[in-house]
């Protein structure tokens, strides 16, 4: 008799109990040790690097979401995920280089306009309480 041992994906643990099944009928265990729930033998991500690289050059060529839809048959959300992916972009503080003092011209920072409203809602206003109030008391008593 072979005995198969299934360990943890996410912890390595072997304290796995079985789950019931997945809407494709593998079993699905769940890890005593982490909580997590797995699959067995659980199948690689949709689609490949390469397909991946290809339909977001295609998107980079000018074609909207709905041409991509059409033409390689990907959800919209599922563009929108990975160009979210590929345009991480590294914390402001870290992009900015150190000016050098003896240089007069490398004190002069050209920022993009943007920046300037990433925080400009701060002060939240609408509807509730607080602009009731300002009406209110902008109206005289009878």
């Amino acid at each position: 008799m072979i005995t198969v041992t299934i360990c943890c994906q996410y912890c390595g643990s072997e304290d796995l109990i079985r789950n019931g099944h997945a809407s494709n009928g593998k079993q699905r265990y769940r890890c005593k040790s982490c909580k997590r729930q797995s699959r067995e033998n659980p199948a690689p991500n949709g689609y490949t690097e390469e397909r991946r690289e290809e339909i977001l050059k295609s998107y980079q060529e000018r074609n909207s979401m709905r041409g991509l839809t059409r033409t390689f048959g990907v959800a919209r959300n599922t563009v929108k995920v990975w160009l979210k992916k590929a345009t991480k972009l590294p914390h402001l503080s870290e992009t900015l280089i150190v000016p050098d003092a003896n240089d007069p011209k490398s004190t002069i920072l050209e920022l993009d306009e943007l920046w300037s409203f990433v925080y400009s809602k701060e002060k939240k206003c609408g509807y509730g309480l607080s602009s009731a109030v300002k009406l209110a008391k902008s109206f005289p008593e009878r």
